[in-house]
C-alpha cells in the first residue's frame, strides 16, 4: 500500500520504488568514505603500534583515500562503459563483491604494511564505479524527465545516511568507553606554544587498538549482505513492458513525459552526446570545474574533519553524536537539492552550495582561537560542520542530474564517469597541500582550508557562464555540424 502510494506520487510503478529503494540500501553501504575521518584516527593509531609502521601519521592516510579517488575517476569513464554491456544487476553484483571483499581483507592488511592497507581498501574505488551511476541510471529509467532530479537525489542520499550508521557503530565497537587520545610524544613541537595546533593526538589502548582489526572484517561481512539485498530489488524497465504492467497514474505521466520531450525536442527523442562529444563542449568543463571546487572541500573534510577538530577538542564521543547529526544533513540535504534541481535548475543550485561553502571553509580556521575543549569551540564545530553537510553533498546530486540534462541518457553512465575525472585534479591538491614538507608545515590547517575557499570562487565563476536549465538538445545541430 505504501510503495504504490509512494509510486503514485512520483509518476512510477512499484518496480521503480523498488530500484529507488535498492539504490539508497546501495549507496548507504558504499558511504564508508564518510567515515573516514573517524576511519583514519583508529587506523592509523593500530597501525603506528603494529611494528610495521611506527612513523604513520594522519596526514598519510590522504594516500588511502586519494587511491581510492584516483581509482575511481581514472576507472569510471570506462567501466561506465562496461557496465552499460554486461547489464545493470550484473555491474551491481559485480561491483558489491569486490567492495565487501576489499575490507574484509583489510582484517589482514592492517596488521602489516600501510600499502597493503591501501590496496585492500582502495577496492572500494573500482566497486564505486560499478555501481555508483548504474544504480541512480537505473532507478530515474523507471521515472519520467521531470522528476530525475528528485529520483536520483533519493538514491544517492543513502550515501549521505551512510555515516549515520558507520560512525558511531565503528566507534561504539571500537571506543565504547570513550578512551581519549594522547599527543604524540615524538612531536618536533612538544613543550612549544605551538604545541595543540601543530601535534596529532592518537589512540594508545591496547584494548582499543585490538578490536580495529575485527572492525573491518565484520563491516565488510555487513556491506555484502547489504549488496545482496539491493541486487534484489534493482532492475530494469521492460522495452516491452505492456500497459496492464504499469498503474494508471504511471500511464499519465509517460504521457505528460511524451509531451515534454516533443515541446523541447519537436519530433525527436531526447538527443545524447557521445563521451567523445561531450569534452568538445564548453558546458563539461564549467560542470567539471564546479564540481572540482566542491569535491576538494568534501574531500578535505573527508580526511581532516575530525583530525582538524582534535587539536582543540579531545573528545571522541563529541565527534561521533556530531557525526550522526552531519549525516542527518548529509542525506537529508541531497533529497531536498535533489527537489530543488527539477525547479531551480543548476546554475541557481550551485550558486547557493556554492557561496556558502566557500565561506565557511574559509572561516574553519579561526574555530580554534574560541579555546581548548570549551563550549563555544564544540557549539561553534557542530554549527560550521552542519552547514557544510547541509550544502556540499548537494552536489552530487545536481551534478547527477545535470549530466542527464546536459548530454542525455544514452550514454549516461560514461559521460558520468567523465565528470568524475575532476576527482584525480582535487587529489593532487590535497596531495601538494598535505605531503609536501615545506607546503604542508607552511599551511598546516589554516592554510589548507584557505586554499579550498579560492578554488570555491573559481568554481562560482566557470558555473556562472552556464544557462539556468541545462538541456542536451542545444548540442543537436552544433554535433551534427560537426560530423
Amino acid at each position: 500500500m505504501v510503495l504504490s502510494q509512494v509510486a503514485s506520487r512520483l509518476g512510477g510503478p512499484i518496480q521503480g520504488v523498488n530500484c529507488i529503494l535498492g539504490g539508497f540500501i546501495l549507496c548507504l553501504s558504499f558511504a564508508s568514505d564518510f567515515s573516514y575521518p573517524n576511519i583514519n584516527t583508529y587506523l592509523t593509531s593500530y597501525m603506528r603500534k603494529n611494528g610495521y609502521n611506527p612513523t604513520l601519521t594522519y596526514a598519510d592516510f590522504v594516500l588511502l583515500s586519494t587511491s581510492k579517488v584516483v581509482i575511481t575517476g581514472i576507472s569510471m569513464p570506462f567501466i561506465g562503459n562496461w557496465a552499460k554491456k554486461i547489464g545493470t544487476r550484473p555491474s551491481i553484483a559485480l561491483g558489491s563483491a569486490i567492495y565487501s571483499v576489499g575490507f574484509m581483507l583489510t582484517y589482514f592488511t592492517v596488521k602489516h604494511w600501510f600499502s597493503l592497507a591501501i590496496i585492500s581498501l582502495s577496492c572500494h574505488g573500482i566497486g564505486f564505479s560499478f555501481i555508483y551511476a548504474t544504480a541512480i541510471g537505473a532507478a530515474q529509467n523507471w521515472f519520467p524527465p521531470s522528476r530525475k532530479g528528485l529520483v536520483g537525489s533519493i538514491v544517492v542520499s543513502g550515501y549521505g545516511f551512510g555515516s549515520l550508521f558507520w560512525v558511531p557503530l565503528q566507534t561504539m565497537f571500537v571506543n565504547p568507553d570513550n578512551v581519549q587520545a594522547v599527543i604524540d610524544h615524538e612531536c618536533e613541537y612538544i613543550g612549544t606554544e605551538q604545541e595543540d595546533a601543530k601535534c596529532d593526538f592518537y589512540f594508545t589502548d591496547e584494548n582499543l587498538l585490538e578490536k580495529v582489526p575485527l572492525m573491518f572484517f565484520i563491516l565488510g561481512v555487513v556491506y555484502s549482505i547489504m549488496g545482496v539485498t539491493a541486487l534484489c530489488l534493482i532492475s530494469d524497465p521492460e522495452p516491452t513492458a505492456t500497459p496492464k504492467s504499469r498503474t494508471k497514474s504511471y500511464k499519465k505521466e509517460k504521457e505528460e513525459s511524451l509531451e515534454y520531450l516533443i515541446e523541447n525536442s519537436p519530433g525527436k527523442v531526447a538527443f545524447s552526446l557521445t563521451p567523445l562529444q561531450v569534452i568538445r563542449t564548453p558546458a563539461f568543463y564549467q560542470i567539471w570545474l564546479g564540481f572540482f571546487s566542491i569535491s576538494l572541500t568534501n574531500g578535505l573534510m573527508s580526511n581532516y574533519s575530525k583530525t582538524f577538530g582534535l587539536t582543540f577538542i579531545n573528545d571522541d564521543h563529541f565527534f561521533a553524536k556530531v557525526a550522526v547529526f552531519l549525516n542527518i544533513l548529509n542525506g537529508i540535504c541531497r533529497i531536498l537539492w535533489g527537489y530543488y534541481y527539477d525547479r531551480f535548475g543548476f546554475k541557481h543550485c550551485f550558486r547557493i552550495i556554492g557561496v556558502t561553502v566557500t565561506l565557511v571553509t574559509a572561516t574553519l580556521p579561526a574555530l580554534p582561537a574560541l579555546g581548548a575543549n570549551s563550549l563555544a569551540a564544540k557549539f561553534c564545530y557542530s554549527l560550521w560542520m552542519s552547514v557544510l553537510y547541509a550544502t556540499f553533498p548537494g552536489i552530487y546530486s545536481i551534478v547527477a542530474a545535470a549530466v542527464n540534462d546536459a548530454f542525455g541518457p544514452a550514454n549516461y553512465q560514461a559521460n558520468f564517469g567523465l565528470l568524475f575525472s575532476q576527482s584525480l585534479a582535487y587529489c593532487a591538491v590535497i596531495m601538494v597541500l598535505t605531503k609536501v614538507p615545506f607546503i604542508h608545515a607552511m599551511l598546516g590547517y589554516t592554510g589548507m582550508f584557505l586554499v579550498a575557499g579560492m578554488f570555491g570562487l573559481v568554481g562560482l565563476g566557470a558555473v556562472s557562464l552556464l544557462p539556468t536549465f541545462l538541456s542536451s538538445e542545444v548540442f543537436r545541430e552544433q554535433m551534427h555540424e560537426k560530423k
